[in-house]
């Protein structure tokens, strides 16, 4: 049996044409038997895989550390769970020398030995703990939204809709947002709510800073109330939610109180001078409150605090719930 140097068919012997191509069999001679394809040998199933040939298709690569340089003995590197010896030769593929703690890849063959060692960058290093942390972030921030997300909802469904969110509102305006401005001469500022409740009206020196006292207390409580009205099992607990604006009520007298107070210090103050002096001192009084009455302005926080008190005012209004209500 031959075969056709044009085509690689099989053809009988003495024919003077393939039968596949039809190319003269005496033009394949002249061009040389190398021209004849030669069929590849087929690997034989039952013949053993060498052992270099198992090294190399079952190789694993690890991270390690290094735990002693080699000198006049092997060296030493912690990787896989468990210390391994190690020599250079052949085996350290990194053109600088290996050091002490050294982060390094190592890789294995089938029979867990050792047939390379690479160090790590450092700059590798770095962004792969930085992928790390922030993949373990992420996922607790993920875990921390999910319980936030679950409890929020557990309260939505104890208080209801818009309580929850005026009283989350009220929060915000009492801490962050800015409930009076003011502008004096000494002092120029923007005050909260909490911070006004720790100012000393009557002593304008003191809006720099702040101390609060029991009054700021009761404010807590009052802006706390409306979570914990739905946890109450009394009929008559939901009139909590008119807790804030009954406050903010209270400390809308206690500043009219302030400055009532400081007009009468003031005119008693004057009331021992004569006619003329009187009339003066009444005058510069009166241009001093003026001022100082121009330079405080309410702020955006005020606004905003007194809406959602008025919310939760409304919502208690509805009457008290039944008494097997949990």
């Amino acid at each position: 049996m031959a075969f056709c140097a044009f085509c690689g068919g099989q053809m009988a012997d003495g024919v003077a044409f393939c039968p596949n191509c039809g190319k003269a069999v005496s033009q394949g001679r002249s061009a040389g038997a190398s021209a004849v394809p030669v069929p590849a040998p087929e690997s034989d199933p039952g013949k053993p895989t060498s052992k270099n040939d198992m090294r190399s298709e079952n190789k694993t690569k690890v991270r390690g550390t290094i735990v002693k340089v080699p000198d006049s003995t092997p060296g030493l590197l912690f990787a896989n769970g468990e210390q391994k010896a190690f020599t250079l030769e052949g085996v350290w593929k990194s053109p600088t020398a290996p050091a002490a703690n050294m982060v390094v890849d190592v890789e294995f063959d089938a029979e867990k030995a050792i047939t390379a060692i690479t160090a790590v960058d450092s700059q590798q290093i770095a962004k792969e703990r930085l992928n790390q942390f922030s993949g373990v972030a992420q996922e607790q921030g993920k875990q921390a939204a999910r319980v936030a997300g679950q409890g929020i909802r557990a309260l939505a469904a104890r208080m209801g809709k818009v309580a929850l969110g005026a009283t989350v509102v009220l929060w915000v305006a009492w801490f962050f947002l800015p409930a009076v401005n003011v502008s004096l001469v000494v002092v120029s500022n923007s005050l909260t709510f909490w911070d006004l409740l720790g100012v000393d009206l009557s002593n304008p020196m003191t809006l720099g800073s702040s101390s609060h006292g029991l009054l700021a207390v009761i404010g807590l409580v009052a802006i706390a109330a409306p979570f914990a009205a739905p946890f109450i099992r009394h009929p008559r607990a939901q009139y909590l939610n008119a807790a804030p604006l009954a406050f903010l009520a209270l400390i809308g007298l206690k500043i009219w109180w302030n400055i009532h107070e400081a007009v009468t210090q003031a005119q008693q103050a004057l009331g021992g001078a004569d006619a003329v002096m009187g009339q003066l001192g009444s005058q510069m009084m009166q241009a001093a409150m003026k001022e100082i009455t121009g330079a405080f302005s309410v702020g955006v926080g005020t606004y905003v605090l007194v809406i959602a008190s008025v919310v939760l005012a409304l919502l208690a209004l509805k009457g008290p719930r039944p008494a097997s209500a949990p």
